[in-house]
């Protein structure tokens, strides 16, 4: 878990923050079938039985191919490198070799490989998407994010190069953009309960910012977002530990507690939820389910070394019931 936005709090242990989706995604033809099917099909004059003599780009890509399928990442480094000496203005080829790059973590090299592709083709949206996705993972978020953008132009109903572009924008605090920006997104694909979730957790952050009411009225906002993301993913266990959050901030502690019960009832060992279900128990003052709750939490996180501080508040709080 890593926290995106700060919890008040009137429990005196560490608390936790809502939880977060910050990883990145990439582009959707990465991994699995989908990418052998789009790139050969892509690719129909490949289809052609390979000359007797000398291997050719187009069999140096198929063999690539079928070499990332198979998991075997050095191989088709090795082959799509062939297929680009061969042929160098063959922008899938370049795609695939930053793909390959990629499952091996050399990140430089997967971005001077879609740094090639883009060459050839600006508008190739899946390279720019994924080469926006690598430079962040350089540190370097503002050439990524021009990259995200690049792709949106060249595919505007691209929802993950929107969702990442969005992410970053709140990643550099540039949260009235980043609600913008998920909003924009949402209206691609309203079904995706993801989306939902990261555009509410840019709510609360916006809404914290604020006076009241305004603050209130923002918080209540996220709780009506957090609801159309289990909407469409019912057992979205962060969703409703994420409401029990905002109900907290908004001190009403009675919605707190059925939240977080309802994210453990729909994923037991949650340590999250357990850990603030006790505390919350303990603040509305009915301390023999907080002592039972305390004593939930403490049997699933104990020896759990990122629980290490929670389990040590956990303990003290327990001693005290």
């Amino acid at each position: 878990m890593r926290d995106l936005a700060t919890r008040s709090s009137q429990h005196t242990a560490p608390q936790r923050s809502p939880s977060a989706n910050m990883d990145r995604l990439r582009s959707m033809t990465l991994m699995g079938g989908a990418l052998v099917c789009v790139l050969v099909t892509a690719l129909p004059a490949f289809a052609a039985k390979p000359p007797k003599r000398g291997q050719t780009a187009e069999d140096a890509f198929r063999e690539g191919v079928g070499q990332l399928g198979a998991g075997q990442t050095t191989e088709a480094v090795r082959s799509f490198r062939r297929c680009v000496e061969l042929k160098p203005d063959l922008k899938e080829c370049w795609y695939n070799l930053g793909l390959a790059y990629g499952r091996k973590r050399a990140f430089a090299q997967e971005a001077n490989a879609y740094a090639e592709a883009v060459k050839l083709d600006p508008n190739y949206a899946k390279a720019q998407f994924n080469l926006g996705v690598v430079l962040e993972d350089l540190g370097k978020a503002a050439a990524a994010l021009k990259h995200y953008e690049r792709a949106i132009a060249a595919d505007p109903e691209a929802q993950d190069a929107r969702l990442n572009r969005a992410m970053l924008l709140l990643r550099q605090g540039k949260v009235d953009a980043a609600v913008v920006a998920f909003e924009a997104a949402i209206k691609l694909k309203p079904n995706n309960p993801e989306a939902w979730f990261d555009l509410a957790q840019a709510q609360e952050i916006k809404a914290d910012k604020l006076q009241e009411p305004a603050r209130t009225q923002g918080l209540r906002a996220a709780i009506r977002t957090y609801y159309q993301c289990i909407h469409h993913a019912p057992k979205h266990h962060r969703a409703w530990y994420n409401i029990g959050v905002v109900h907290h901030r908004l001190k009403d502690f009675g919605s707190e507690i059925a939240a977080y019960q309802k994210a453990v009832l729909l994923k037991k060992n949650y340590t999250p939820a357990r850990y603030n279900l006790a505390f919350a128990l303990r603040d509305k003052g009915d301390k023999l389910k907080a002592k039972i709750a305390f004593e939930q939490y403490l049997k699933i996180a104990r020896g759990n070394k990122g629980e290490k501080r929670f389990v040590a508040a956990a303990d003290a709080e327990l001693a005290k019931l």
